[in-house]
């Protein structure tokens, strides 16, 4: 940020506004999860994903027909404060996820700016309504939050990417190595 704290240093060029003061209460729409929970949890192989938002993201997949489709959305989650982006219909495990959306706002940049925020989860506690909401961040103009969300995009698709050709180039060596040496 520039020393008046109001916009950052490094901008695209023709960007050069203030960014707004805002909370996150202000930025997003929380959905209740409740229709959308699955009620069983024995997942079969296909079908509609049933997410978390912590690292397991996919805990299965279900054929029960009250799936979120209001895409994109975060889901949140009210405990761990863990956060992901979702771009596909699902439908959730626990009503300690929170959906959240935005009509207002580039979706993909708010989660970026939710996910560069610190926050202190303050032990086994709901965290969402308490905390984050209530949180002020700046905010750019929608023209620029979507310039900087197709830049993040892109680096995030590089970097899928290169990480699919590192994986192959390991097991194209292991193969090699194999075949190579007796």
């Amino acid at each position: 940020m520039t020393k008046n704290g109001q916009k950052p240093q490094l901008r695209f060029s023709g960007f050069n506004n203030n960014w707004e003061s805002k909370s996150f209460e202000k930025l997003l729409n929380y959905e209740q999860p409740t229709k959308y929970i699955v009620k069983k949890a024995d997942y079969i192989s296909q079908g509609t994903p049933v997410l978390t938002a912590n690292k397991s993201f996919v805990l299965g997949y279900t054929n029960e027909t009250n799936v979120y489709q209001n895409i994109p959305a975060i889901i949140f989650d009210d405990f761990t404060l863990e956060s992901k982006y979702v771009d596909f219909p699902f439908m959730v495990k626990s009503s300690a996820i929170k959906i959240l959306t935005s009509e207002n706002s580039n979706l993909f940049f708010i989660y970026q700016l939710l996910n560069n925020q610190r926050f202190v989860q303050e032990g086994h506690s709901r965290h969402y309504i308490s905390v984050v909401q209530k949180k002020k961040v700046l905010v750019p103009s929608i023209q620029e939050q979507n310039k900087i969300s197709d830049l993040i995009k892109q680096l995030e698709d590089n970097i899928e990417l290169n990480s699919n050709t590192i994986v192959l180039l390991k097991k194209l060596k292991e193969f090699l190595l194999q075949s190579m040496f007796l």
